[in-house]
């Protein structure tokens, strides 16, 4: 298997055919990309068929992406912002909020309880999509190519969660800055742990609960060292897909066209797949009328009306400042001008 060399082929990983198929306005190309984790849906049921599939037909043959999943390849997620940026990736996805330690504005359309469904979702994401693609090229070398939610971003705990304030005192898994609010709003500790060694944290008791996807959690088997199924959603892990700039400004403009169409026609799938596919999730962690083989036996926990209160609470009072604060007063003016505007809300550091 082909571990990080793969990931760091600086010169290999893109290569420009010498000439063009006489019938084809498309140039040959051969490129490579790092997807998803191995185990989230969106490797498993868009990423690894389009890449191999739908882009060389659509292409009519002369254009062919080869993709490892990132851990596939060796790598952990949080590192590739900055491979993209010198290159040693061509091109990859990952959640957006992983990079929140580079830019707080990476957080802006994914904060901890900001939307509650996908259409709500996208429409921030549109709201702030100039601002991300300016600050990507800017400052980080990177053409920004789709975004998308992914999945409902739930609790999934070792004992049984009642309400919001069960999660009063309980190590919380998080992974990223957004969340650490969140739970402090609830007044629980955060535990900062990768997707990949998430599972085997929450089997030791490092971490009492974990905030991940639905999808993502039921697809790693989650179920199996957890026992509550908590849906106080936190976010939906927006995945970015981008690459590196000197590498996109090296390709022909019709093979631009094309491979930004594509990206955008993934992005919709994507979020398709989020709006269609968490339900089905739950289900199956919690054995309930699954369609699947694998199921888990969780409890599933509603959220009352009284623990969605709480939720818009926390994310007026601790969600919202604590990002303004990192992200300081002019970026926090431009998010009131897009997302805000959009969404009806107001963030301000206190």
């Amino acid at each position: 298997m082909k571990k990080l060399g793969y990931a760091l082929a600086l010169g290999a990983a893109l290569s420009l055919g010498q000439a063009q198929a006489q019938d084809a306005a498309l140039p040959e190309l051969q490129l490579r990309a790092i997807g998803a984790n191995s185990t989230f849906n969106l490797w498993t049921d868009l990423e690894q068929d389009w890449y191999a599939k739908q882009i060389p037909e659509a292409s009519g043959g002369q254009i062919a992406i080869e993709a490892l999943p990132h851990d596939v390849a060796g790598l952990k997620g949080p590192e590739i912002l900055s491979f993209l940026q010198n290159g040693a990736i061509q091109f990859a996805s990952q959640a957006i909020s992983y990079m929140a330690g580079d830019d707080p504005r990476f957080e802006a359309v994914d904060l901890a309880g900001l939307t509650l469904d996908v259409p709500t979702a996208m429409r921030a994401i549109d709201a702030y999509r100039p601002v991300l693609e300016r600050v990507m090229a800017e400052r980080f070398n990177v053409k920004l190519l789709g975004l998308a939610p992914m999945s409902a971003q739930v609790f999934w705990c070792r004992d049984q969660i009642n309400d919001i304030d069960s999660l009063k005192g309980k190590k919380i898994r998080v992974f990223n800055a957004s969340l650490t609010d969140l739970v402090n709003g609830v007044q629980g500790s955060s535990v900062t742990i990768p997707f990949v060694e998430a599972v085997p944290a929450l089997q030791r008791g490092v971490a009492d609960c974990g905030v991940t996807g639905a999808i993502s959690g039921y697809r790693a088997k989650w179920y199996d060292v957890t026992k509550t199924l908590y849906p106080l959603n936190s976010g939906w892990s927006t995945m970015f897909w981008g690459a590196n700039l000197d590498a996109w400004n090296a390709l022909p403009p019709e093979a631009q066209t094309f491979l930004q169409d594509q990206y955008r026609q993934m992005e919709t799938r994507l979020a398709e797949m989020a709006a269609a596919g968490d339900e089905q999730a739950m289900r199956c962690a919690t054995g309930q009328n699954c369609t699947d083989s694998h199921t888990g036996r969780m409890t599933l926990t509603p959220l009352s009306e009284a623990d969605n209160q709480r939720r818009l609470d926390i994310l007026q009072n601790h969600v919202l400042p604590g990002w303004a604060k990192r992200c300081g007063k002019d970026c926090t003016d431009e998010w009131n001008a897009t997302v805000g505007r959009e969404l009806g809300l107001t963030a301000e550091a206190r």
